[in-house]
């Protein structure tokens, strides 16, 4: 009987150390947010992130995400490998995103599948729990199309809401392209509108900012329009400040119906006969211009400083005269980047007018 003592106390005292060390092992899983598009196109790139995290009571050395294209939600060996990414030491309840640019390989039938996140993909940690290391989220994949780019305007907003005839306010967005194509460049227009639908013949023109880079699938970015001056002969009331991406319909989308956001705007003040006069008065010719310059005409009032600001509000050229001031003013264009510029002109009583410039 002692001897059967003996025994079952020197096998449990044998298991403790293995039952300890199991204890203290980490538990690696894949957690949200995703980031993997619901449609996707054979042969082209996506970029691809899931969040993974350390359960358990141990830290983790080992802390990959592994990418799969499959047929079902069961990770085996039948499945097309995209890409892994890795963290480096991990404490537990600790989360981090591993992000890859994944390719959809060019021979896939077009249909329904899966992808397959999956923590740890080499087994390279012992984990406690070897069996929640996969997740599966639904995908379409298409081919013999051409995937197209979807513009979209994110948390546009305005620097004042309330601005006097001939003030200025500003306008702030996030752009995305939620499509499944390269947007490549683009731009964004602003425009003055009397309702929220934007329409090129009837809105009035504040600015144009080109993108000048390429969004993938995905991708994002902010842009900004510091300065956007509201003519001075604008009847004073409650308008709308239209932002559009892509207001010139240049590029083939998606989805053609999300281009447009309209903002509240009320324009104050009083606009007299000879407000409208001035701004009819003002000239700028050739428009567009190329690198021989061009010149800017104020009929009837003069011209005491020009200042030239690119799409970015940034001062790239100015001209003013400490005498009396001219009828007119030569700018020279030699050197500037091709775009949308914006001309603001000075003269006698305090009258300041802008003016769009378009340079090839």
């Amino acid at each position: 009987m002692k001897s059967a003592v003996i025994l079952a106390v020197s096998l449990l005292l044998g298991w403790l150390p293995l039952y300890a060390t199991a204890q203290i092992r980490p538990d690696l899983v894949v957690v949200e947010p995703y980031l993997i598009p619901a449609l996707m196109y054979s042969g082209a790139t996506y970029p691809l992130s899931a969040t993974i995290r350390v359960q358990g009571t141990n830290g983790s050395q080992f802390n990959c995400i592994g990418y799969y294209l499959s047929v079902d939600a069961t990770w085996d060996a039948t499945d097309a490998y995209l890409g892994s990414s890795c963290r480096s030491l991990m404490f537990p309840g600790e989360s981090g995103t591993c992000p890859i640019n994944g390719t959809i390989p060019p021979l896939t039938p077009a249909g329904k599948y899966y992808m397959l996140l999956v923590a740890d993909p080499l087994n390279a940690e012992q984990e406690l729990n070897e069996t929640n290391n996969v997740v599966s989220v639904p995908v379409t994949v298409m081919r013999g199309v051409t995937p197209l780019p979807d513009l979209m305007l994110w948390r546009p907003s305005l620097s004042f809401g309330e601005v006097p005839t001939g003030g200025s306010t500003g306008a702030f967005t996030f752009i995305q392209n939620r499509g499944a194509g390269d947007s490549g460049a683009y731009e964004v227009g602003f425009y003055l509108s009397a309702d929220t639908v934007f329409s090129a013949s009837n809105d009035i023109f504040l600015d144009l900012i080109g993108g000048g880079i390429n969004l993938p699938p995905n991708g994002g970015t902010i842009h900004s329009a510091p300065m956007l001056t509201i003519p001075a002969s604008t009847v004073p009331g409650n308008y709308y400040l239209l932002l559009i991406a892509d207001p010139r319909s240049r590029i083939s989308e998606s989805d053609e119906t999300n281009n447009s956001r309209a903002l509240p705007l009320r324009v104050t003040g009083t606009v007299t006969a000879a407000a409208t006069s001035r701004e009819a008065s003002v000239e700028v010719f050739p428009n567009p211009v190329d690198n021989r310059g061009c010149t800017v005409r104020w009929v009837g009032s003069g011209i005491s400083r020009v200042e030239v600001f690119n799409t970015l509000g940034q001062l790239v050229a100015s001209d003013a005269t400490s005498g009396s001031p001219r009828s007119e003013v030569l700018l020279h264009t030699q050197g500037w980047a091709a775009g949308v510029y914006t001309l603001r002109l000075f003269g006698g009583k305090e009258q300041v007018i802008t003016r769009q410039l378009i340079c090839q």
